[in-house]
């Protein structure tokens, strides 16, 4: 059985300046490298001023990233949103996916704030779907 759980953090630092950019790139370079040694997948979303996570692996090696990423500099307020078992990974051919561009007419609350709407709608979902929409934008946009 596989872990996913799903993260979001303010950015200290801006995501659309050069050194925002420079930061970013350094982020995945970390991720891809350690991710890939570990059985880690995942995807990143980038706001204008917060990031949204899913990450897949083995429940121990997640729970050790997790505590590692609470104490990473580059972000702050950091709010688990929820861990949920998964029979396959949905990222398998991510070591770190990240959006191509962020996202930055999004704002974080649509994604985490509850639906008032009929259907179930939790902020785990919303993020994953978004996940999963850029994963598949991005496969496009290389075939």
């Amino acid at each position: 059985m596989i872990t996913q759980l799903v993260y979001t953090s303010s950015a200290t630092f801006d995501p659309a300046s050069d050194a925002g950019s420079r930061h970013i790139g350094a982020i995945l370079e970390t991720a891809r490298r350690f991710n890939s040694q570990a059985g880690i997948n995942g995807f990143l979303l980038i706001g204008a001023d917060w990031f949204a996570q899913v990450l897949e692996g083995e429940a121990a090696v997640i729970t050790s990233l997790f505590r590692r990423i609470l104490f990473d500099h580059r972000h702050s307020d950091v709010r688990l949103i929820e861990t949920r078992p998964v029979r396959e990974p949905m990222f398998a051919d991510w070591a770190m996916g990240c959006t191509m561009e962020p996202l930055y007419g999004l704002t974080l609350t649509p994604l985490i704030e509850p639906s008032h709407g009929l259907r179930l709608d939790l902020p785990f979902d919303r993020i994953l779907a978004c996940a999963l929409r850029e994963a598949e934008s991005l496969r496009q946009r290389s075939a």
